[in-house]
């Protein structure tokens, strides 16, 4: 009796083994397709971009915790690496819950401005980017990060070296995403007026999903930006009955009147675009 209880904890043991196999080897094996999810982190920005076993995240939110369980809903628990993190500003409502990002996951790249804060919790955040020994790259205009897939991401902004001295919401890193007949658009909190140097610039800023600048605060998104990016879906990250009265009614009502269809993250939950190469992005949300 013995021996048949230990014959089937092993036959048991030996099963689970060959399905987490199985479920590694067709994760490494899929198809590269890109996966975009804009992450519900309460007020404030956080993105993943997948390709494979390939993770992205521009932004983390404020609280480390949030950020975390997002995560882990949405990436395999044995990979613990992220390729690139990007840091769009030093607001905390973007950067905060890196810390945390950083004290459990290998980070290989760290992609920022120079642009610094004073704050404590920006002081530690950059201490342990330095622990990581991550690979710092500017964001720039002009820096391309490709996929093996054939997408790329692009910063479009900030035209050039920022000062320590700027405006964090003016030096916002903005970035497009092109994979097939796919584009898309991350503004971080860049105000109106920016948007409209941006398209003054002659930057190709026609774009299929345009994540809305500043949480959809009245400041941004501009008629002209509008006019320019043509999106087919605007997606706003914010918070449940935030203080600010983001996102402004004044925004939404030009996101309507353009027939733009509009996802919130406070009313929608997380909100995934899973793009094929040849097919347009499907988008739901959970």
């Amino acid at each position: 009796m013995q021996n048949k209880k230990i014959i089937y904890i092993a036959l048991f043991f030996l099963i689970f083994i060959s399905i987490v196999l199985g479920l590694i080897f067709f994760s490494l094996n899929k198809e590269k397709d890109i996966k975009v999810t804009f992450l519900d982190v309460g007020q404030g920005d956080a993105i993943l971009i997948e390709e494979g076993s390939n993770q992205i995240l521009i932004d983390g939110g404020e609280n480390g915790k949030i950020i975390l369980e997002k995560l882990g809903e949405n990436m395999p628990f044995w990979d613990r690496k992220i390729e690139v993190m990007i840091i769009t500003h030093p607001d905390s409502d973007h950067y905060g819950g890196l810390v945390s990002v950083l004290d459990n996951y290998e980070v290989l790249n760290v992609l920022k401005t120079d642009l610094s804060k004073s704050s404590k919790v920006w002081k530690v955040f950059e201490e342990k980017i330095k622990k990581e020994n991550s690979e710092t790259l500017r964001s720039i205009y002009g820096l391309n990060l490709n996929f093996s897939n054939g997408a790329s991401l692009k910063t479009v902004y900030p035209f050039s070296k920022i000062s320590k001295n700027e405006d964090s919401n003016d030096s916002s890193v903005v970035m497009r995403l092109d994979f097939g007949e796919n584009s898309f658009l991350f503004t971080g909190d860049l105000p109106g007026s920016l948007e409209d140097d941006l398209v003054k610039a002659g930057i190709d800023l026609n774009v299929d999903f345009l994540k809305i600048a500043h949480h959809g605060s009245k400041n941004s998104t501009t008629e002209v930006f509008l006019e320019a990016t043509s999106p087919q879906d605007a997606i706003v990250s914010v918070g449940t009955k935030n203080s600010y009265k983001h996102p402004h009614r004044e925004v939404l009502d030009k996101l309507k009147n353009r027939i733009i269809r509009t996802w919130r993250t406070d009313e929608d939950g997380d909100i995934f675009y899973v793009c094929k190469n040849n097919k347009k992005c499907e988008a739901y949300s959970e």
